[in-house]
């Protein structure tokens, strides 16, 4: 298990991670989601001792990275800032580390195999896209066979297929029981990969549940106009609705979050009030989380 608790991190005069406190669990995927520069990598970072924190602690079942034997090969890594020499080849860049990590040279191929570089073990980093250099951080990491991995922002530079890829193979080593945390600024990008998710924003904790509860937590929005607006709007307040005006349908609409439409449907028949809009809105699970990270909640 992976656990930050009350981790902060100052620069200076900036604080880039504040008091932040969460777990990511074995055998699930957990994502770190956040807008760039909320403090994702700043806690990535803080975890695999590349930086100091302020205060608090991330630690491993319980023990900080520091402190773990041959950490390579509990724990793999590929943060977003990755550089790779672009004169060697793929498989020089993995023959270079694996002394460090620990692992036999015939590893090297096993994992450029297992992320789809095998065919490319011999051709120079310096002609990779940003999608295969992301694949070559992504066998850095595995490098070890680690039952925990910390991945920032996978997908970057990925087209449709090897955003399958990164999907498929996550899924498959949660299913093994592994760790999985990675980071990415854009729910949509992961919410087929997640289990869990953690989201910040300005280096502090907005939420943080499994993935189904986050949606769960979406409110039916429906847009209400009326022959009367006066009487809509007076109708809404009786009934204590969450109801705010919505131009795109008119003077006088509103658009009311919470009830169904039946419910609204309902209080307008018993009030005698005619309806000329009465229409459900789809409410998305990126709509949710950037409601989080702008701070307008979920009411």
């Amino acid at each position: 298990m992976i656990e930050v608790s009350n981790l902060t991190k100052r620069f200076k005069q900036v604080t880039a991670v504040n008091n932040l406190s969460f777990r990511a669990e074995p055998g699930r995927v957990t994502g770190f989601l956040g807008p760039n520069g909320s403090g994702k990598t700043t806690t990535l970072r803080s975890a695999l001792a590349l930086v100091h924190p302020s205060a608090g602690s991330v630690t491993f079942d319980g023990v900080p990275y520091p402190a773990i034997p041959q950490p390579s090969l509990r724990i793999g890594a590929a943060l977003e800032a990755a550089s790779f020499h672009p004169g060697r080849t793929a498989l020089q860049h993995l023959r270079m580390l694996a002394p460090t990590v620990g692992v036999p040279d015939k590893r090297c191929m096993e994992v450029l195999e297992l992320v789809g570089l095998k065919t490319d073990a011999k051709r120079r980093v310096g002609q990779f896209s940003m999608g295969m250099r992301g694949r070559l951080g992504v066998a850095s990491a595995l490098l070890g066979d680690p039952g925990i991995l910390l991945l920032d922002e996978p997908t970057n530079g990925l087209d449709p297929e090897g955003i399958s890829w990164i999907r498929s193979l996550l899924r498959a080593m949660a299913g093994q029981g592994r760790t999985i945390l990675i980071s990415s600024h854009l729910l949509a990008e992961v919410e087929n990969t997640v289990d869990d998710v953690v989201i910040i924003t300005h280096g502090q904790l907005v939420h943080s549940s499994s993935l189904a509860d986050l949606r769960a937590m979406a409110k039916p929005q429906t847009v209400v106009a009326a022959t009367d607006p006066e009487a809509l709007e007076k109708m809404a307040q009786s009934h204590s609705w969450d109801a705010a005006p919505y131009p795109p349908a008119g003077p006088g609409a509103l658009l009311v979050t919470g009830p169904s439409t039946v419910e609204i449907g309902a209080g307008a028949f018993t009030d005698g009030l005619q309806l000329t809009q009465l229409a459900s809105q789809v409410v998305t699970l990126e709509q949710i989380y950037f409601r989080l990270t702008e701070g307008g909640g979920l009411q």
